[in-house]
């Protein structure tokens, strides 16, 4: 096992990690309501300077569990896990905590005698993020402590293409009328999605008025995003990010924040496939 590092090393690392999630609450303040997050960290992560090590998270608000996979500093193989829970975030940051435990068992190659497994506790894991693409992660590993970013690892991208019963909804705030603020817009009917490796087209055929979404379209891990414009047969036009794109067995999932002539808009899309 890699020896601990020198307590100053590990002060110092420590509280620059303190310190970031600090100026996270100093920016953002403590929340008074948490967001639910659902499955959104679920994926693969790892840090793209450094491959060939990682961790799996399985997501299910509000518990993270995490699998590393690792190496000893004789390069051997080496994988830990962990069960992380919800705390207060911070600002604006999601933030998950947890005992990190090391397990020994009974060989691959035969029988499985639940009796010979053991866990042993090693550290301590923290996990934060504000946005669902990048994480700050820390944990420690018999004294060793490692601070990290993490991005999402893509496998390969996701096709959304087809045809979707869609519903959009959406709010609005900054209007140049203060009239206008605060007002919830929900549409749906039928929705089309075109995509090409570098380009994506959402079209809504709504009850209100039909909008066209246009984007460069990019893949990060398990998430579509897309930065482009909207215009829509009111006459509203304007940018538009379309983020955190999910593909699921039955449709879709998806966040948007833009801007049309009068107000920022921001809300979600979704979209069941039809026929299912």
């Amino acid at each position: 096992m890699d020896k601990p590092v020198t307590d100053s090393r590990n002060s110092s690392r420590i509280a620059q990690f303190l310190m970031a999630l600090a100026a996270a609450a100093w920016i953002g303040g403590v929340s008074a309501q948490m967001v639910y997050l659902g499955t959104v960290f679920t994926g693969l992560w790892s840090t793209a300077a450094e491959p060939g090590w990682g961790l799996a998270a399985t997501h299910e608000e509000p518990v993270i569990f995490l699998t590393f996979y690792i190496y000893r500093s004789d390069t051997n193989p080496y994988w830990v896990t962990a069960t992380l829970t919800r705390g207060a975030d911070v600002g604006d940051a999601a933030v998950y905590t947890g005992d990190l435990y090391e397990t020994h068992g009974p060989g691959f190659g035969g029988p499985f005698n639940p009796a010979s497994v053991s866990y042993r506790k090693v550290g301590f894991v923290t996990f934060v993020s504000s946005e669902g693409l990048i994480v700050a992660l820390s944990y420690t590993i018999d004294g060793v402590l490692v601070v990290k970013t993490l991005t999402r690892l893509t496998l390969r991208t996701l096709d959304f293409s087809g045809s979707y019963a869609g519903s959009i909804l959406s709010t609005t705030e900054n209007c140049s009328s203060p009239l206008m603020n605060g007002r919830t817009t929900i549409d749906y009917g039928a929705m089309t999605i075109t995509q090409a490796p570098n380009s994506l087209r959402i079209v809504l055929q709504g009850a209100n008025s039909t909008c066209t979404v246009l984007g460069t379209y990019l893949q990060t891990g398990s998430w579509g995003n897309a930065d482009g414009t909207h215009s829509c047969s009111d006459g509203t036009s304007g940018p538009i990010t379309v983020g955190a794109m999910q593909r699921t067995l039955a449709g879709f999932t998806a966040a948007f924040g833009g801007r049309n002539q009068q107000c920022e808009l921001n809300g979600t899309m979704s979209g069941i496939v039809v026929p299912y």
